[in-house]
């Protein structure tokens, strides 16, 4: 049975090596959340792979 839909995005998780997450989290200011600043690199990432592609590529279109 699924569960009731809640209004919210579904949380992912993964496990990143811990030396990694440690450095990371010392690049986030004050106030921030770990998930606020990933959901902003992933939108850059998104952002500038859109921008590498080649004008009239299928992918651009969507």
């Amino acid at each position: 049975m699924a569960r009731p839909k809640t209004g919210q995005t579904p949380p992912i998780s993964f496990r990143p090596p811990p030396q990694l997450l440690k450095d990371f989290d010392a690049t986030i200011e004050e106030g921030r959340s770990r998930s606020d600043v990933l959901i902003e690199l992933m939108h850059d990432r998104i952002a500038k792979k859109r921008r590498e592609r080649p004008v009239g590529s299928e992918e651009n279109t969507r």
